[in-house]
């Protein structure tokens, strides 16, 4: 394939032999291809779909463990170059961006003329690409939204040879489809983005971040959501909240922005602020991970259900999102009775991290929801070849 593809593009793609590190749930591809441009991405793209050849993008690999095991794997497409600002409009607040390039980098460049990126910074390998296909959001959400409600552009190489542009660089921009939302949380299913228009904020005259701490039983369990809940309802703007336990108890984090003076009165709202030891030990890296998205009255009851069956979590209070960490489990025992509960206070789980072997389509993303007919044909239309990501997201798709 490395031969077919230097014929094709020469020195515009990057190509390398497939490594260990670059295998999929256990599926090791042919090779590597690295587009120098989006004009060669569009190509390569258009390439793969004549050619029949399957293919998943990566940016930083931050999210690579998420998603069924591939029907098929043949390229992987690679983002590193296409890492470059194109524009950032301090009028409009919004900045224009390669696929490839990290949040990491896109904020620190923001922020020199006073706004930044408001999205997930935790990982410094993210890339605005990867963050946008797997619409992954911050802590922060709460108060600045989730990529699906920042994007107001993008660009994205299609299967059969279209470069779809939605959107445009202004934040007021509603005529035809919102393509921006179809590709936004698509797991890379539809299509490869190359380009991303998103809006930005600006940064706050002061940051505080407020520590609860209490100890690790049912008791302080309610003491923590009561805390929790009076900063969510009560006189207080948070930009994040969240609740979590760990070797020292459970604890309740909020962070605030704004003026100092405002902050300061906030505080002296709440009780005397604590910093756990633990607070910034919580570990998403391994073992078994899920991702809950509930109603925020069911959200309690089920983080402390994950509790019980042993798991770290982590309660993004305003967004009814809690997150599970197992270090190890069965499906039968944990991992189904908690998807059951969220189906039944109307929410759902997708479970992030599992070994390759069980990841099948409905054990990833959970049975089939309502609208995924629509998500079929769309699949359909948008990637007519079924080269990209086959496999991967929700029903196999």
């Amino acid at each position: 394939m490395i031969s077919q593809l230097h014929s094709e593009f020469n020195n515009r793609v990057e190509l390398r032999d497939a490594q260990d590190g670059d295998a999929c749930d256990g599926l090791t591809p042919q090779a590597v291809a690295a587009p120098r441009d989006e004009e060669a991405a569009h190509e390569l793209v258009a390439w793969c779909g004549r050619q029949k050849v399957a293919f998943i993008a990566r940016g930083g690999g931050s999210r690579w463990h998420i998603g069924a095991r591939p029907e098929r794997f043949d390229l992987l497409i690679s983002t590193e170059h296409l890492n470059h600002i194109i524009e950032h409009d301090e009028g409009n607040a919004t900045v224009q961006a390669g696929a490839g390039i990290t949040i990491e980098a896109l904020d620190a460049a923001t922020r020199q003329r006073g706004q930044f990126v408001p999205l997930d910074r935790a990982d410094a390998r993210a890339t605005l690409g990867g963050i946008v296909a797997t619409n992954r959001f911050a802590a922060d959400k709460m108060k600045y939204g989730a990529p699906r409600d920042l994007v107001v552009g993008l660009h994205a190489a299609l299967s059969d040879g279209r470069l779809v542009k939605a959107g445009s660089k202004v934040v007021k921009n509603v005529s035809g489809y919102d393509l921006n939302k179809i590709f936004t949380g698509s797991f890379g299913s539809l299509g490869l983005l190359t380009q991303v228009t998103l809006r930005l904020r600006a940064q706050s005259e002061a940051v505080h971040t407020y520590y609860g701490t209490f100890p690790d039983t049912s008791a302080g369990w309610g003491d923590a959501v009561n805390l929790a809940q009076e900063i969510h309802n009560g006189l207080f703007d948070p930009t994040s909240l969240q609740l979590f336990n760990d070797v020292d108890g459970i604890h309740v984090q909020a962070s605030f922005e704004g003026s100092p003076a405002a902050i300061e009165i906030q505080l002296s709202r709440l009780p005397e602020s604590g910093q756990p030891s633990g607070a910034l030990s919580f570990d998403f890296t391994s073992g078994w991970q899920l991702r809950a998205q509930l109603p925020l009255l069911a959200a309690s009851e089920w983080a402390q259900m994950a509790m019980a069956g042993g798991a770290k979590v982590l309660w993004e209070v305003g967004n009814g999102v809690v997150r599970a960490a197992f270090s190890e489990t069965t499906q039968s025992t944990t991992l189904l009775p908690l998807r059951e509960a969220a189906h039944k206070s109307d929410g759902f789980v997708v479970i992030e991290r599992v070994p390759a072997e069980w990841k099948t389509p409905e054990l990833v993303w959970g049975p089939a929801r309502a609208d995924f007919p629509l998500m079929k044909r769309l699949k359909s239309a948008l990637d007519a070849a079924h080269i990209c990501a086959p496999g991967r997201f929700i029903g196999g798709i």
